[in-house]
């Protein structure tokens, strides 16, 4: 079995402010969870058999009717994060329209594709989504977001929360393509693009 993952990238304007609270992380607490992870946002992630590698490597575009803006929204903290144990820091995404149907159709090109485990998850629309899917944040348990790091409970946190609540993060981003990484832990390894292709209404 391999995990997979669709991501969206951020710009390079982004991507920096990504970096630079990472590297405050660092500093401040050392090495905490997803602070080496490249910095994405997480449309879908499942595990599948490694023979399918080669034809989900064929999946090369998307087609979209409607303009491919999204838009930060703001600083987000997941205190006492149910995954991680920890206090995991993100900047959210608004999920407009056009994010949700992307989602949808990530999920129906390569939702084939998953090979579910035996797991227990928190709410029966989290378990059912896992059982369609094998990825539980889908819909409306899809919070779409870039993550900085998840930060042990162990660690005095109270100043670090204030200045990153207070922190404005306002971009919007085009999105042409959407990104297909496998994953080995820490480590992201590109595997192919997939292109948002515009249908033209009027054409």
């Amino acid at each position: 079995m391999i995990k997979l993952g669709i991501f969206i990238i951020p710009n390079q304007q982004l991507k920096k402010v990504i970096l630079k609270f990472k590297k405050i992380v660092q500093n401040q607490f050392g090495n905490q969870t997803y602070l080496k992870h490249l910095p994405h946002c997480t449309l879908y992630v499942f595990e599948t058999s490694k023979k399918n590698l080669q034809e989900i490597k064929k999946i090369r575009h998307l087609k979209y009717k409607t303009n491919k803006l999204f838009f930060t929204k703001n600083t987000n903290i997941f205190l006492n994060d149910p995954i991680t144990k920890k206090n995991t820091y993100t900047i959210d995404i608004n999920k407009n329209s056009f994010l949700t149907n992307l989602q949808i159709q990530v999920l129906k090109k390569f939702g084939k594709y998953s090979r579910k485990r035996k797991i227990k998850f928190p709410s029966k629309r989290m378990q059912n989504n896992y059982r369609l899917y094998g990825y539980p944040f889908i819909k409306l348990n899809w919070r779409p977001h870039f993550t900085i790091a998840s930060i042990s409970l162990k660690n005095n946190q109270s100043d670090f929360i204030k200045k990153f609540r207070n922190y404005r993060v306002s971009y919007k981003q085009s999105l042409n393509n959407i990104y297909e990484y496998r994953i080995r832990g820490n480590k992201h390894n590109l595997i192919n693009k997939i292109k948002i292709w515009l249908i033209d209404l009027f054409a």
